[in-house]
């Protein structure tokens, strides 16, 4: 043993004592022209002799490390695609560290500039760093690649990765509208390859990203400022998806995959038959004298049937290229996406108390949710180089979202006495609904060269989006437990009451809800570049004319019980009898409408760069006309029928300083508006089927107007590394936002504009790779302020009758979270082909509706998310894929900042999810977590 011992020792201080005379190679590959750092070149070490040779990948930062060397000479080579080879020799001593950087040159002549526009190669992560820096305004940008490998599966989750954006979900948990800088989705506009497009949504002017799978996208923009050349109306910010274009060779590129929600692994999916549901109502196909019968009614909508954990699937495919003279390209790309997904809810209706302005319970309703997604995207471009001078495309876009979706809502009504909890009323009501959005887009677009330093561009764009949902189907049924009382009048025990149609309500209703909007926009351009004092000036002219029509149609209908006695309910609809109650439909509906928006807009710009500073401004002016006839009663409704005209003066300046090769300073002024929403003009009252209180519409609001301040530090010391500091000032004048309101003995919500507010606050944003690992993370501080009016409702102490009095209170804006984070841990290994990453975000608390009443306001909590995706090369083709969200099962849940207190009313009662002396617990939306395994090819 001690001999033993004696050898495993010596042989350790031999290995030691020869490591030390080992050596090792360690350096950088840079492209020759630009000085970037290359990721993922191959670096080759070899011996003189050629008896030795090993190869390594570059990792994030560029660079490359061999170990343990033995002295001698070598060469060490390095090569990348489309690069052409450099290689170096060199002699390695004992325990020498040898640093050997490789400089080699791209077989193609790079571009004098980077442009804001799609281009092939724009789809890396350096690509999206280099417009970063070379842009005239403040954004960020996402790379394909960096979607691609991210856990997202839609755009709208996407943004939720860039400093300074949070999302607003649907109710299926999945990401649908973005809020940049604590600015509302209506603050914010969407554009597809610089182009605005219209919205399908039925509320809103901005278009719902969920709507757009990810892959179809080459990069995504963040605007954070804005120029003359854009549209103004984007005082948050707006986001530009710049669709996949045509590649130098011939590319093709799929992925397949399957993928499971976890909220079905123990829930069952409810599915209807909505195949037989009419596309139209009754009254839209017959007339408005056409008075509906049961026939017009089929029961396929409540005929349910269950499945267990069902799959979802994803494909995609693109191809494309260019011919051999490189001057016809072509593209086309198909995603589909199929998902399932579960969620509950829980959501306490509240009200304020007339003696103490203390929330109040009304009733708490359970709703459970099956939803069904299948999401479509197609994409197409064609573009033609007739020469270095001229060149014109033209590509088309089909986006389309079909959402199946059951919900089961079992309302319990809170009068609470001694007889306690778990009895009385219950309403139940279930649900089958199918919507279909779409948006279609094309854009026939040119550029050409006049004459020397003389160039115009021109775009003519036909865009339609619309919604249509057909026939939302519901059955409404009463039940409840009555309480065993004993001969004292305590609760001892309770009895189920049987599951009833109410014999004087409406036992069913139906609802027909269709909207589209229609663009037809030209946009013309002429930029004159001379040279003045020696200094190159780009003088920049421009119009465009966009003509919107939208249209809605509205139709709901009721249908009762036959007879006058009441009917069981036993889960089979077709076993019950009713009859038509409304049977014309909803013809003086104000949700009947047609608007007319048309707007003017002129744009002059100037750009100019002496020595260090680059300058860039100009004013847009912007004309708007709206027109709008309802199907309601002129004398009845007021703003039945309006008009509104407005002319807005739209100046901005920008400066970028270079403070080195790698460092800008920007300064940015510009000023933008925000339109209301069509929906929220139209005088009407109801229309969203998921809304907690009825809404009321406002023919009396006014744009809203802001001028906007940014400051910026950017530094970029390596290819993928950056530093982002800035800071940012809004001043909003008539901001909109929705608030409750009393009408007679009715509580609404509506949208209105409150006074003036202030938003401002600082953005960090950090990259830094390390070999194969990578650190990102961003943190975004934003503090809003508007002042409104408040009611405290009270009891008069003196004359102990009740009454009211109005207070000011300032707070934050709608939506606006004051914390915003996000930290992502990466690894990428190109040698073995991992690419992985866990992404977190920390999105605060943030109002999320705004109460009448002082301190009342419902607030939604700050969430941590957690999500993961990995992919590995399993041969030169083909890789697999994992993305896993929500893996902290992370709720959305909403809460009244006051105490939840003790009333004679509740006083021995055990209210659910309420806790004595906590805030006040409002609403829980589950989703729980969503996994999906992939395939994927590229060529």
């Amino acid at each position: 043993m001690k001999r033993l011992l004696l050898t495993i020792v010596h042989v350790i201080f031999c290995l030691v004592a020869m490591a030390q005379y080992d050596g090792s190679i360690r350096g950088t590959v840079i492209d020759k022209n630009t000085k970037e750092t290359l990721i993922g070149a191959t670096v080759t070490l070899k011996n003189q002799s050629k008896t030795f040779k090993t190869s390594v990948s570059t990792g994030l930062d560029g660079s490359y490390v061999f170990r343990n060397v033995k002295p001698g000479k070598y060469e060490v080579e390095a090569k990348f695609v489309a690069y052409k080879d450099d290689d170096k020799e060199f002699e390695l001593k004992a325990g020498e560290v040898k640093i050997i950087s490789l400089q080699i040159e791209s077989k193609s002549s790079d571009l004098d500039e980077v442009k804001i526009s799609g281009k092939s190669d724009e789809g890396s992560d350096y690509k999206s760093r280099s417009i970063e820096r070379k842009s005239d305004q403040v954004l960020n940008a996402v790379s394909a690649r960096a979607i691609e490998i991210s856990p997202d599966l839609t755009i709208a989750n996407v943004t939720q990765r860039v400093s300074g954006v949070s999302i607003e979900r649907s109710n299926n948990g999945e990401g649908q509208y973005a809020i940049i800088r604590g600015m509302d989705k209506r603050y914010n506009y969407t554009l597809v390859n610089g182009v605005k497009i219209p919205s399908p949504d039925n509320k809103n002017r901005y278009v719902p990203l969920d709507i757009f799978p990810a892959d179809i996208v080459d990069r995504m923009e963040v605007y954070k400022s804005l120029t003359p050349n854009l549209e103004g109306d984007a005082i948050g910010g707006g986001i530009n998806l710049v669709l996949k274009d045509a590649p130098d060779r011939l590319t093709i590129r799929a992925n397949v995959a399957v993928g499971l929600a976890g909220s079905l692994f123990n829930q069952d999916y409810t599915q209807f038959d909505h195949s037989a549901s009419a596309k139209s109502s009754p009254r839209s196909v017959n007339g408005n004298g056409y008075s509906a019968t049961l026939a017009d009614f089929p029961n396929n909508a409540f005929n349910y049937s269950t499945k267990k954990a069902p799959i979802s699937t994803v494909f995609g495919v693109s191809i494309g290229g260019r011919s051999t003279d490189k001057k016809f390209g072509a593209l086309a790309a198909v995603s589909y996406q199929n998902t399932y997904r579960g969620t509950s809810t829980v959501f306490y209706d509240t009200d304020v108390d007339r003696a103490t302005n203390e929330p109040a319970l009304k009733s708490v309703q359970a709703r459970s949710y099956s939803i069904q997604q299948e999401r479509t995207g197609l994409h197409a471009k064609l573009d033609y180089k007739f020469n270095k001078d001229h060149k014109i495309d033209l590509y088309a876009s089909y986006m389309n979202l079909a959402q199946n979706q059951f919900r089961f809502q079992s309302d319990t009504t809170l009068n609470l006495g001694r007889v306690g909890m778990g009895t009385g009323r219950v309403s139940n009501t279930y649900r089958s609904s199918r919507i279909v959005q779409q948006i279609f887009s094309t854009n026939l677009h040119g550029e050409h060269e006049l004459a020397d330093h003389l160039d115009m561009n021109w775009s003519l764009v036909y865009a339609k989006a619309d919604a249509n949902e057909p026939d939302r189907a519901s059955l409404n049924i009463v039940t409840g437990r009555t309480a065993i009382l004993d001969a004292g009048g305590i609760k001892i025990g309770a009895t189920q009451n049987p599951a009833l149609f109410n014999s004087t309500g409406a036992a069913q209703s139906h609802v027909w809800a269709k909207n589209s909007d229609e663009d037809k926009t030209a946009y013309l351009n002429f930029i004159y570049k001379p040279k003045i004092a020696d200094t190159k000036v780009e003088f920049s002219v421009g119009g465009m004319y966009r003509d919107k029509t939208r249209t809605s149609s509205y139709d709901d209908y009721s249908l009762r019980l036959s007879g006058s006695t009441t009917q069981v309910y036993d889960g089979n609809i077709n076993n019950n009898t009713f009859m038509v109650q409304t049977v014309g439909g909803s013809p003086s509906d104000p949700l009947n409408y047609n608007f007319k928006e048309k707007v003017a807009a002129a744009y002059a710009q100037f750009k100019f760069t002496i020595g260090k500073l680059q300058t860039l401004g100009g004013v847009r002016y912007e004309n708007t006309q709206q027109d709008w006839v309802t199907s309601a009663n002129v004398n009845q409704t007021v703003g039945a029928i309006g008009s509104k005209k407005y002319d807005d003066l739209l100046p901005s300046l920008n400066f970028k300083y270079a403070l080195g090769d790698k460092q800008n300073l920007r300064a940015s002024y510009y000023s933008a508006i925000s339109r209301p929403g069509f929906y929220e003009l139209i005088p009407h009252t109801g229309g969203d089927p998921d809304a907690d209180y009825q809404e009321l519409g406002n023919p009396n609001l006014k744009r809203i107007t802001s001028d906007n301040y940014d400051l910026r530090y950017e530094f970029f010391p390596k290819q993928l590394d950056q530093l982002l500091v800035g800071v940012f000032y809004k001043d909003i004048k008539n901001p909109i936002e929705y608030a409750l309101v009393n009408q007679a003995t009715s509580v609404f919500y509506t949208a209105a504009n409150f006074g003036n507010a202030s938003n401002y606050g600082f953005e960090v944003d950090f990259t830094k790779y390390i070999s194969k690992f990578g650190f990102r993370a961003n943190y975004t501080f934003t503090d809003s302020k508007i002042t409104t009016t408040k009611t405290v409702l009270y009891r008069d102490a003196a004359t102990t009758s009740l009454t009211q009095r109005n207070e000011d209170q300032t707070r934050p804006l709608q939506g606006q979270s004051k914390h915003i984070g996000n930290l992502s841990l990466l690894f990428k290994d190109a040698k073995s082909g991992i690419d992985a990453q866990v992404a977190a975000v920390y999105t605060g608390p943030r109002i999320y509706t705004v109460s009448p009443y002082l301190d009342n306001d419902i607030w939604q909590k700050g969430t941590i998310t957690l999500d993961l995706s990995a992919e590995k090369k399993v041969s030169k083709n083909f890789s697999v894929y994992i993305k896993v969200n929500n893996l902290l099962n992370t709720p959305s849940e909403l809460e009244i900042r006051r105490p939840y207190q003790v009333t004679a009313s509740t006083i021995n009662q055990d209210v659910a999810n309420q806790t004595v002396g906590e805030n006040v617990f409002v609403r829980k939306d589950e989703y729980k977590q969503f996994y999906l395994l992939g395939l994927r090819y590229k060529l």
